[in-house]
């Protein structure tokens, strides 16, 4: 029998899972068995019907989505407010201009709000990997404030004794680490030092390090990596008390995600006319779902997880707002008791860029990020210490050599 160690496990989200014909049928408009069937590929020769159909398909999506937008404003706008379970304030608002005027002189250019990102690189070789953490804190006062943080994760830690045993043991460890440049469900340090500590970092930063009245955060208020305590249980009461902190105590936070999981907030929001925003729901069912599937969390840990969701999950809601004509519509988080103000707050600083109507000072926090913790900058500094060391390219990975000069 195989050693289960060596056997790849299987992608997050397909374990368990399968697809029948017609789904794929639905999905794609013609049956499998077409596309499987070379005849129905396009050569290099024919590409001019390539560029046909991808015009039409673009045209008949965007038609079908604009008609169905009428519809979702008369049935669902109404059901928003009186549906069994609607959080406090739900339903469609429309901003004015001089609200929004009264948002950036009054908060967001005076120093009002401030945002917070983080970014992360990491570099995996066979002797080490090396992650680095960054986060920026801004406001449209200036810069807050950057912090970083380096790990430097070695499964080879040799002492005097016992190196035949320690050896063996770092066969087991590198069994379960996860392939380079590829997520593994078995590598659990792996998700908590490139993405569960990135994610609590920026949200300590704007719990004990802001100073203005409201906190802009990217992403949303409690993601899986902290509800799960990325597989340490240790990490997870951290989190939950933090989040706390947050969440029950300062109130006053907005968070806005670049890639939302909600498609139906985003078929709402969709429907939205540019000034718009709607409160929809609570995060308690979509925040439960998290913890009773999360496998890393069983025990007192999972009823701790639990009692928070039960009981911060109907603080925070769920809306979308549309900040522009020409842009798409975004999700935003806030506290029940602040969400009409927070989606003001979201919309007035994502009107400052039009074409993206994403808030900018999020954007100004990751570049602020990418311009003192960039990738090129880290690799370059990890590439010279492997050189120091005598071995500059014999542990770097193959796409990492692709296309150094020969």
């Amino acid at each position: 029998m195989a050693d289960e160690s060596l056997v790849p496990s299987a992608p997050a989200g397909i374990v368990g899972r399968a697809l029948d014909a017609a789904a794929i049928d639905r999905a794609f408009g013609e049956p499998l068995a077409r596309i499987l069937d070379p005849a129905s590929w396009t050569t290099s020769t024919s590409l001019a019907p390539l560029y046909e159909r991808l015009e039409q398909e673009v045209a008949e999506a965007v038609r079908l989505e604009e008609q169905i937008q009428p519809r979702v404003r008369r049935l669902v706008w109404p059901e928003l407010r009186r549906r069994p379970g609607a959080p406090k304030g739900a339903g469609v608002y429309h901003v004015t201009r001089a609200e929004l005027e009264r948002v950036h002189r009054g908060l967001l250019f005076t120093g009002g709000v401030e945002a917070c990102d983080g970014t992360r690189q990491a570099h995996e070789t066979l002797p080490v990997t090396i992650s680095q953490l960054g986060v920026a804190l801004v406001s449209y006062q200036g810069d807050r404030g950057t912090w970083s943080q380096r790990l430097f994760r070695r499964d080879l830690r040799l002492t005097e004794t016992d190196l035949a045993g320690q050896a063996l043991d770092l066969l087991d460890a590198r069994a379960r680490r996860g392939a380079f440049e590829r997520d593994s469900e078995r590598d659990l340090l792996s998700e908590l030092s490139q993405r569960g500590l990135m994610t609590y970092a920026e949200r300590l930063i704007l719990t004990t390090h802001a100073r203005a009245p409201w906190r802009m955060g990217h992403g949303q208020p409690a993601p899986y990596e902290l509800l799960t305590g990325s597989g340490s249980m240790d990490f997870l009461r951290a989190a939950l008390d933090l989040l706390r902190r947050l969440i029950e105590a300062h109130r006053k936070f907005v968070f806005v995600p670049s890639s939302p999981s909600d498609l139906r907030l985003l078929t709402i929001g969709q429907a939205l006319h540019p000034l718009e925003f709607a409160i929809v729901d609570t995060m308690e069912d979509a925040w439960n779902q998290v913890v009773t599937s999360g496998h890393h969390v069983t025990g007192a840990y999972h009823d701790l997880a639990a009692r928070f969701v039960r009981e911060v999950g109907p603080l925070v809601v769920a809306g979308v707002y549309r900040a522009s004509a020409i842009a798409p519509a975004h999700i935003f988080y806030a506290h029940a008791d602040h969400a009409p103000e927070a989606a003001m707050i979201a919309m007035a600083d994502s009107t400052l860029q039009e074409h993206r109507g994403f808030p900018m000072l999020i954007d100004l926090a990751d570049q602020l990020c990418r311009a003192n913790f960039g990738a090129d900058g880290f690799q370059a500094a990890v590439h010279s210490a492997y050189a120091s060391a005598g071995q500059p390219l014999r542990h770097l990975a193959e796409r990492q050599t692709r296309y150094l000069p020969t």
